[in-house]
């Protein structure tokens, strides 16, 4: 509750100072919103899970580096708000902050798990290029799919809980802290989000300050999580749990890499959009994709803890990927069939 309160009193005190300063949202080509809307979802979030944690005490060093690495990030953002940075800019402080968690904490992506049932999957030195690897993966896949209202929010609230869960369960409750923390900073930017105060007048956008706080907090639990000494969950359990942002991401990348364009061009080909497009509304496609994201995370927390082989999960993880990049590199084909079957049903 204190989260919460702290949040909502970040919100009401920076959406009048974000106007007076231009930190705001203008309406122009891929952006279809009306009005200028405050970026300051991210600044909120982070201030209030900052003094959250300042208030009632770090439980360890962890959250001294959560706190300096997530504080840069959303700096980083709040400037690319501001100026659109370029993305060698932006990958190069993404670089840093990743390189502070596997020095600074020593803490990177050594063990895989037993993917292959031959044995865990131990990465020696290169465990360190594949976290810096996974740390700019999991804060582009966030700011990715921060395309409609709700969406990064809702789906980063499904991991976040799913994580609290299992390192509760697991018995990691000294982080479980960050996550539960993270899910009440979350409601109150949702509530302003989704309009359901303000009706208009008090809507706030996250921002690239907020997408990549998410991602990169994201990542930092599923370390902390999978690869600890103290870890409760195995790697494999946290690609369900981050299923969707990262599915979107890795699907849409590589289709742009095989037209020979940039993997991080703008566009509108993630799934939201394909939604939005097949005839839904921004809060169906918002639900839809939602309650996708669930079941993908409780399939993974289910598995977790009825012990099914990593092979397995690794196995039924691969054939939704391949279904979900099939869909969307057909997705044009499938469209044209549906609103033809419509058709004919209207007719």
């Amino acid at each position: 509750m204190t989260t919460f309160v702290l949040t909502l009193t970040a919100i009401f005190i920076l959406i009048p100072l974000s106007v007076k300063v231009g930190l705001v949202d203008k309406p122009a080509g891929r952006k279809q919103h009306t009005g200028s809307v405050p970026l300051i979802g991210g600044i909120s979030i982070f201030t209030g899970v900052g003094l959250t944690l300042a208030w009632f005490g770090l439980p360890d060093n962890v959250h001294y580096y959560y706190l300096l690495c997530g504080g840069t990030i959303v700096i980083l953002g709040v400037f690319d708000d501001f100026m659109d940075l370029s993305v060698k800019l932006r990958l190069c402080v993404q670089v840093l902050i990743g390189s502070a968690m596997v020095y600074g904490l020593q803490l990177h992506v050594g063990n895989l798990g037993n993917l292959f049932a031959l044995g865990d999957v131990t990465l020696g030195y290169l465990g360190i290029p594949i976290t810096l690897i996974a740390v700019i993966a999991a804060i582009n896949a966030f700011n990715m799919i921060d395309g409609i209202d709700g969406l990064a929010g809702m789906l980063s609230g499904v991991t976040f809980v799913s994580v609290t869960l299992m390192m509760g369960m697991g018995g990691q409750l000294e982080h479980a802290v960050l996550p539960m923390v993270l899910v009440f900073a979350l409601i109150p930017y949702l509530l302003f989000n989704l309009d359901v105060v303000g009706k208009g007048k008090g809507k706030i956008f996250m921002g690239d300050a907020g997408s990549m706080l998410i991602g990169l907090t994201v990542i930092w639990l599923l370390i902390i999580g999978t690869q600890s000494d103290t870890a409760s969950f195995r790697p494999v359990t946290a690609l369900w749990i981050i299923a969707v942002p990262l599915m979107d991401m890795v699907a849409i990348m590589l289709r742009r890499i095989r037209k020979g364009q940039s993997p991080f061009l703008a566009d509108r080909e993630h799934l939201h959009h394909i939604f939005l497009r097949l005839g839904l509304n921004s809060r169906q496609a918002l639900v839809v994709i939602t309650s996708f994201s669930c079941m993908l995370a409780t399939l993974g927390v289910l598995g977790e803890y009825l012990m099914v082989p990593d092979l397995i999960m690794l196995i039924l993880f691969l054939i939704i990927f391949s279904v979900y990049s099939y869909t969307l590199q057909h997705i044009w084909r499938i469209t044209r069939a549906i609103k033809r079957y419509k058709a004919k049903r209207r007719g």
